[in-house]
């Protein structure tokens, strides 16, 4: 799988301006940096994690680590938050790779939260639903289609 066909419907339709990254098979985002050549600034990671309600995308950059507490509060979720399993991961996103989930496309009804420092980039990098693909989006585009939050989510 290059790009989840999914998420390439999914922008097509919504007429999103993307680029196709093809790389190397990798496993994390500071790995992903370096198989395209870029900076870990460029790239960001999903992270999903489960609450009582359903499933959140926390996106950060490739280096941090997402802080449960503060996506709960930007949120104003009442459950705790948690990281999702892999039998969660694998059932509820059965068009993208573990792992490799984007943060946008997929079923609907995900709440979506993006990292502050993320938000003042023209661009991002971000997994495009497989270990052998990301692509590159306008952070606006990400930002209305996903129709994320916006707050500070990283660890300190």
């Amino acid at each position: 799988m290059i790009a989840s066909k999914e998420l390439v419907d999914l922008l097509d339709r919504e007429h999103v301006d993307y680029e196709v990254l093809p790389h190397m098979h990798t496993e994390t985002a500071r790995a992903e940096a370096h198989a395209l050549g870029i900076s870990p600034d460029e790239v960001a990671k999903t992270v999903v994690m489960k609450n009582g309600h359903g499933f959140v995308r926390a996106v950060v950059p490739a280096w941090a680590h997402v802080d449960a507490e503060k996506v709960r509060t930007v949120l104003k979720l009442e459950h705790d938050v948690r990281l999702a399993t892999e039998a969660e991961l694998t059932a509820a996103y059965p068009a993208f790779e573990l792992g490799a989930v984007p943060p946008l496309g997929g079923p609907g009804g995900d709440r979506t939260v993006v990292d502050r420092c993320l938000v003042e980039r023209d661009t991002v990098v971000v997994e495009a639903g497989s270990h052998d693909a990301s692509i590159r989006i306008k952070t606006r585009d990400l930002l209305l289609h996903s129709l994320a939050a916006i707050g500070d989510i990283c660890e300190d």
